[in-house]
């Protein structure tokens, strides 16, 4: 039974198997979060600075917050605004790449060349630019995060329907009388989608890493609300005074994080392949 289930769903792929199983450890305690939590991760205490312990299992920050407490939380928060972002670049990339893919001419050309303005500028620093515009806020990393993400869906989705718009069963469906927006919406984009699944949850890594990223550099999710990226932030601070924990804990959770989902991304091009699945 373990040998149908290894090689016949991940294929052999250790690695694969390894992701899956942190990601879905991870995932449990984002979406169970609150009935984790042992503090209240915003309550501070005079308990400043203590070490991990039975009463607090990886320790206090210098305002006395619980760590454990206010890791779970960020991993809980992070998920949601890298999920959300991603999501909402998924929805409206597909779109556009749709659209141009399939009607061409002047309209393709001009969407692409502003896909590639885009593009050429690093997204990083394309994202600070906005937050700072907009104000540090978990709505405005979730704009950003969308904002940045959508040249990468529209190029994807615009080469499967340039691929795939005059093959035979979009013939047939022309032929049959189905309208443009039904060929484009029912027939053309359901075929199109595969390599969404791969470049998404590499995707939601980046955005998960660029979240915490801009909250360790302070122009995105601001404190008091925890986030992983503040958490490092902060506890960087203390590390002479040997608060390892402070920042050593949440940074492990993040660099796990975008670990499991850059495996997990790595088994599903596997999977989806067919090239490296025949290899």
């Amino acid at each position: 039974m373990w040998n149908r289930f290894y090689f016949g769903l991940f294929g052999g792929d250790f690695l694969g198997l390894i992701g899956m199983a942190l990601l879905a450890v991870l995932v449990f305690v984002a979406a169970f979060g609150p009935l984790l939590v042992t503090h209240d991760p915003l309550l501070t205490t005079p308990d400043t600075l203590l070490p991990p312990s039975a009463e607090h299992w990886l320790g206090t920050d210098h305002f006395g917050r619980d760590v454990f407490s206010r890791t779970v939380t960020s991993l809980r928060i992070d998920f949601i605004v890298a999920g959300a972002g991603v999501s909402g670049a998924i929805l409206i990339g597909s779109i556009i790449g749709l659209v141009c893919g399939y009607i061409g001419g002047w309209f393709d050309d001009l969407v692409m060349r502003l896909v590639d303005i885009i593009q050429s500028f690093p997204l990083l620093l394309v994202a600070m630019v906005l937050v700072l515009v907009m104000g540090p806020s978990v709505e405005s990393i979730v704009v950003v995060t969308v904002l940045i993400n959508i040249p990468i869906y529209a190029r994807v989705i615009r080469g499967e329907t340039l691929r795939k718009k005059n093959l035979e069963y979009i013939d047939a469906a022309r032929c049959s009388g189905a309208s443009e927006m039904s060929i484009v919406f029912r027939h053309l984009m359901p075929n199109t989608l595969s390599p969404i699944v791969v470049h998404g949850s590499l995707n939601l890594a980046a955005a998960v890493g660029n979240v915490a990223v801009l909250s360790f550099l302070g122009i995105g999710i601001r404190p008091p609300t925890p986030d992983l990226g503040v958490m490092v932030a902060e506890g960087t601070n203390y590390l002479v005074q040997g608060a390892w924990w402070m920042s050593i804990c949440p940074g492990l959770v993040l660099a796990t994080t975008i670990f499991s989902l850059n495996l997990m991304g790595d088994w599903l091009e596997g999977r989806l392949d067919p090239r490296r699945s025949a290899a």
